[in-house]
């Protein structure tokens, strides 16, 4: 994402947010994390930031829509079990250097959580990215759109299938990089 002050006054960015919408279903993903280089590795949290007049902010965006309360501490707790697990299963000398697998109850609680959250069916969608600044005014909104097939959707839905590994839980699998979706302007 690429964003340009050409205004002839600082302009402070308080958040870019991603209204997703797709029949009468819509949900809003806010902007949590940047990657500050291209090529960089972890991602920075998103915090609000300042551009001057003829400043550029270029950076790979990150969108997510948090858990509720009770939704992090069940699957925080999930997280903890399943890393727990595979660490101690890790140690013995027959598992060394090896994938290990956890549990299936806690796999099919943490499926649970996945299945009641996930948003991606095949299917259109429009969304708009709004920026979000300290000067209502100053508030931009473009809508864009995208289509989502079948395969897509299922590679997406099938990354909960790594979560006995611990892949997707509290390590990232290099396996299951993302699917490429081109958007297009609405």
């Amino acid at each position: 994402m690429v964003i340009e002050n050409t205004g002839g006054r600082s302009l402070r960015v308080r958040g870019i947010n991603l209204i997703v919408s797709k029949g009468e279903i819509s949900f809003e993903l806010p902007s949590i994390a940047y990657l500050s280089t291209p090529d960089a590795k972890e991602a920075i949290m998103f915090t609000p930031f300042r551009l001057e007049p003829c400043q550029e902010w270029a950076h790979i965006v990150q969108f997510a829509n948090p858990f509720g309360r009770d939704d992090e501490k069940e699957y925080r707790l999930l997280e903890s079990e399943i890393r727990s697990d595979i660490n101690s299963q890790r140690q013995l000398p027959e598992n060394k250097g090896k994938l290990c697998e956890t549990n299936i109850e806690a796999v099919a609680k943490l499926k649970t959580i996945f299945n009641r959250h996930f948003k991606w069916a095949p299917g259109e969608y429009n969304f708009e990215l709004r920026l979000i600044t300290d000067q209502e005014k100053e508030n931009i909104a473009r809508k864009y759109r995208f289509s989502l097939f079948e395969s897509e959707s299922q590679e997406l839905f099938k990354y909960s299938e790594m979560y006995k590994t611990g892949a997707g839980v509290y390590w990232v699998s290099t396996e299951q990089p993302g699917i490429f979706v081109p958007v297009h302007e609405a």
